[in-house]
């Protein structure tokens, strides 16, 4: 069946994963609050990240640490088959007793055999959502991966600039993302002028101030849906009051509808 599907685990709720089959999905600028681990099954995509441009093309499987900035486009929607594990930060660090951020942006082709062996594991979750099993094999397949990472991966080292202003505002939105921020708020606390806020913003991480508020903001609201809460309730609690407009962004940023991604 072509278009996008979002699965959820009923195991533990740590692990989600999106199967795209000749669909448009979301090609912005975007993060995930999650760590994600992706499969490209048929086709090639232009991959977008602070560090570069990379051709990613099928068979290769690639790792993104979670609040990473990128944007994948396909050359051919017609011809784009990929599925994508989305990975809880608190799963990660209970399983593996080690913080997540040494994590970076990496790719490998894979292998028919390797190729045969990820795609199984990630039907296997997609079909049997998650149990004992396949949480194993997911814990032992992220073992292979970084082992197999320190020999062969082409790791990418992403730079960051470290500036006390952009720092001190990307904090402030992380805590006040739900509020009615302004650049004027953020000018104002950082002793910066609106244009500079909007362009150094985007030089060092990659995704304007507004952006960042609007993906912080989705992500919030998958949050909600993921609990059941209404489509309206999920909207207001996630900072829009506008009910097209929440659902315009939410399928600029995922690919699917509200109503969609909970089915």
């Amino acid at each position: 069946m072509q278009g996008i599907r979002y699965y959820f685990s009923d195991y533990n709720g740590n692990v989600e994963i999106k199967k795209c089959e000749n669909s448009i999905h979301s090609c912005k600028e975007h993060f995930h609050d999650e760590i994600s681990i992706g499969l490209v099954e048929k086709g090639s995509c232009s991959t977008k990240m602070q560090s570069g441009k990379y051709e990613i093309s099928e068979n290769t499987i690639l790792i993104i640490p979670q609040n990473t900035v990128h944007k994948c486009t396909p050359y051919s929607y017609k011809n784009w088959n990929f599925r994508m594990i989305y990975i809880n930060e608190d799963w990660f660090k209970t399983v593996f007793n080690r913080d997540n951020l040494d994590i970076k942006f990496s790719y490998i082709k894979l292998n028919k055999i390797a190729f045969k062996n990820a795609y199984k594991l990630f039907v296997d979750i997609e079909n049997n959502i998650m149990n004992i099993e396949n949480e194993t094999k997911l814990i032992n397949y992220i073992s292979f991966l970084e082992y197999d990472r320190d020999k062969n991966w082409n790791e990418q080292a992403v730079k960051v600039s470290n500036l006390a202003e952009l720092e001190k505002i990307k904090k402030y939105i992380d805590k006040n993302y739900l509020n009615n921020l302004t650049l004027k708020d953020l000018a104002e606390m950082s002793h910066m002028s609106k244009y500079c806020v909007v362009r150094q913003f985007e030089n060092c991480y990659g995704i304007s101030p507004h952006k960042y508020i609007t993906n912080l903001r989705i992500n919030y609201a998958k949050r909600l849906i993921r609990k059941n809460r209404s489509f309206t309730d999920s909207a207001l609690e996630s900072g829009f009051y506008d009910q097209s407009h929440f659902i315009k962004y939410f399928k600029d940023y995922t690919g699917v509808t509200p109503g969609m991604y909970k089915q």
